[in-house]
């Protein structure tokens, strides 16, 4: 079952006007996408490893229909890292949250993406997730009063696991999280200037 769009369903039946699904696992969300992508009430952001398990989630991607446009894809390369990330929740999501004026904020939350992670190769490090939870927790400060809903998706080293879920929890609280014994990633970052100009381009927010 898919957590994140039966709760933006439910969400839209008990009154909220307007949804956004912001989605940060390293496998492109195709079921989600596929659920909202004719459905201008629902705004869906994925940040994900390209090519990759499933396949989809080209940038070029935008919705269908009523909802052409409220589909964003940012398709990555891989060790893309903590610095690329800052770049896409900092250029690009938050111009196009606000556009979307949510009155909700769902998160599926994976943590597949970090260096350590025996089936993903993203590069993230703890400091990378706690920078786009921070983010995410502004804009929903900024737009929706706080109404911000985090669902559990990848993350296969449980140590890893643990310990970016407990981060989180602290940052929703607005607490300082606790020290990362992981650290940073040890790989080099490729440049993803030229996507995100596409991307920004492509929806207007350039």
């Amino acid at each position: 079952l898919n957590n994140v769009a039966i709760a933006a369903r439910a969400a839209l039946e008990k009154g909220v006007r307007r949804a956004l699904i912001v989605d940060f696992d390293v496998h492109h969300g195709n079921g989600t996408q596929e659920a909202f992508e004719e459905e201008p009430s629902v705004c869906y952001f994925s940040t994900h490893l390209y090519p990759f398990y499933p396949g989809t989630g080209h940038w070029q991607e935008r919705g269908q229909g009523a909802g052409e446009g409220t589909v964003i894809n940012v398709p990555l390369p891989a060790q893309v890292g903590d610095e690329g990330y800052k770049r896409v929740f900092t250029q690009v999501l938050p111009p196009l949250a606000r556009r979307c004026r949510p009155d909700l904020i769902l998160v599926s939350a994976g943590y597949d993406g970090h260096w350590h992670d025996p089936l993903a190769l993203m590069g993230l490090s703890i400091a990378g997730f706690t920078f786009i939870t921070r983010t995410l927790k502004d804009l929903a400060d900024e737009l929706c009063q706080g109404h911000l809903v985090f669902t559990l998706e990848g993350g296969y080293d449980h140590q890893v696991l643990s310990q970016a879920v407990l981060t989180t929890f602290f940052l929703l609280e607005g607490e300082d999280p606790p020290s990362d014994p992981f650290g940073l990633s040890p790989y080099p970052e490729p440049d993803i200037s030229e996507l995100l100009a596409r991307v920004k381009q492509l929806h207007g927010s350039s």
